[in-house]
C-alpha cells in the first residue's frame, strides 16, 4: 500500500523482543512504532491511543480478534473517531469457536460482538470466511480480498532432482490442533504400507503451538513412522524458497482455515497441492493444481496416494498451473489497490456501504492518505 502512495504507520506493542527478532517493513515505506505495554493485574494494556494520535490517520486496520490488543486498538480509534476496519483472520469459523470455547462465549457478549459493530467495514480473506463473519454480523461491510505472497517469475527447476529417487511431502504450519497434523499422520501410516511409496518421506516444519508439537511426536512414534517422518522447526522466511524447492508435493490437512497462505506460497513456488475442505482452495482441482478432499485420513491417503502415484512431469505440470494462478491472483500490488479501494469507499460512503466483494481498480491515485 505504501508503494501505491498511502502513507502507512504500523503500530504494535512491545514485548520486548530484540530488534533483529521482529519481521518489521522496509523503514523507507513505512512507519514502524513499538507501543509501550502497562502490565496490571497480570493483564497487558497498550499504548495505542496516544501513538495513533500522533500518526494524524484517517483510518485505523485491526488484525485479529479475541485479544487485550484488539480492545485497545479498538478504543483508541473511537477516541480519536477514526473509522476502524477488522480482520478477524479466521477467528469466527466454526471451529476457531469451538476452540477454547467457554472463554469465547462470555467475550462475545461482553466486548467482541460490540467491537466488530463498531467497524465500518471488515476483512475477509476468502468467501467461506465471508460467510463465517456474515451469520454472526449480518449487515456489516465485508470486503473479500486474498492474502498476497512473493511470487519467483517462474517455479523452480525440479529437472536436476529427478535422478535421485527420494521424493518429499511437505507440510509448512504452525504445529497447533487446528493443523490435524495427528490425522494427517494416521494418512500417512497408510501410505507408508504400500511399497510403491517406499521412497517418499513426510516433512513436517512449523513452530510449535499451545505444546501441540509433543503431541504430533507421539503420534508419529505411536505408528512407528520415525524413519518416514521428519518432524522440523519453524523455518524463516529466507528458507522457505529452499524448503518449496527440496519438495515434489505439498498438503495443508487442516480442520479450518480462513485462507491458508502456505498453499499459495506453495503454488507460488510450483508445487502441486492437497489441500482439506476446511480450507477454502475448491480452486485446485478446477485449475489442475492439486486436490480439495475431506479431512479425515482415509480422504488424505487417497489423495496422497493418487499425486504420488503420478509421473514426475505431471506433478510439475501441475504445479506450473499453480504458478500460474498465484502470480495472477495474490501479486501483493493487486491486493494493495484493492484494500485501498475498500479504504476509500468506506471513508466516501461511511458505515453501511454495500462492499460484499471489492474488485481490483485499474489505478487509483493514493498520495496523501494515512
Amino acid at each position: 500500500m505504501a508503494r501505491a502512495g498511502a502513507k502507512v504507520t504500523l503500530l504494535a506493542g512491545d514485548h520486548g523482543h530484540r530488534p533483529q527478532a521482529l519481521l518489521l517493513p522496509d523503514p523507507a515505506l513505512v512507519s514502524s512504532r513499538l507501543v509501550p505495554i502497562d502490565r496490571r493485574l497480570g493483564l497487558p494494556f497498550y499504548g495505542f491511543a496516544k501513538a495513533l494520535a500522533a500518526t494524524r490517520g484517517q483510518i485505523v486496520h485491526d488484525n485479529g480478534i479475541w485479544s487485550p490488543g484488539n480492545i485497545a486498538a479498538c478504543r483508541a480509534a473511537a477516541a480519536q473517531g477514526l473509522p476502524l476496519v477488522i480482520s478477524p483472520h479466521g477467528m469466527l469459523e466454526p471451529w476457531a469457536l469451538a476452540h477454547r470455547a467457554w472463554k469465547k462465549r462470555l467475550a462475545w457478549p461482553l466486548y467482541q460482538h460490540q467491537l466488530l459493530r463498531e467497524a465500518v467495514g471488515l476483512h475477509a480473506t476468502a468467501e467461506p470466511e465471508r460467510a463465517s463473519i456474515a451469520a454472526r454480523l449480518p449487515g456489516q461491510p465485508i470486503a473479500v480480498i486474498p492474502n498476497g505472497v512473493d511470487c519467483p517469475l517462474a517455479p523452480p527447476d525440479r529437472r536436476p532432482r529427478l535422478a535421485d529417487p527420494q521424493r518429499t511431502v511437505l507440510v509448512l504450519s504452525r504445529i497447533h490442533p487446528v493443523k490435524n497434523l495427528p490425522g494427517l499422520v494416521a494418512a500417512w501410516q497408510i501410505i507408508a504400507a504400500d511399497p510403491r511409496f517406499a521412497d517418499w518421506t513426510l516433512a513436517i516444519h512449523g513452530p510449535d503451538a499451545d505444546g501441540h508439537r509433543a503431541v504430533v511426536a507421539a503420534a508419529i512414534a505411536a505408528a512407528g513412522l520415525q524413519q518416514r517422518v521428519r518432524l522440523g522447526d519453524a523455518v524463516s522466511d529466507a528458507d522457505k524458497p529452499a524448503l518449496f524447492a527440496a519438495a515434489d508435493l505439498f498438503i495443508l490437512p487442516s480442520f479450518s482455515e480462513n485462507f491458508g497462505i502456505v498453499v499459495a506460497e506453495a503454488m507460488a513456488h510450483g508445487l502441486p497441492v492437497i489441500a482439506s475442505h476446511g480450507t477454502p482452495w475448491a480452486v485446485l482441482p478446477e485449475i489442475v493444481a492439486g486436490w480439495h478432499v475431506a479431512a479425515d485420513p482415509a480422504s488424505l491417503a487417497g489423495a496422497l496416494a493418487t499425486a504420488m502415484a503420478l509421473p514426475d512431469a505431471a506433478r510439475a505440470a501441475m504445479g506450473h498451473n499453480g504458478h500460474a494462478h498465484a502470480a495472477a491472483a495474490f501479486g501483493w500490488a493487486g491486493i494493495a489497490a484493492r484494500m485501498l479501494d475498500f479504504y476509500e469507499g468506506l471513508l466516501r460512503g461511511g458505515r453501511g456501504a454495500p462492499y460484499p466483494e471489492v474488485a481490483a481498480p485499474a489505478a487509483t491515485p493514493y498520495g496523501g492518505r494515512r
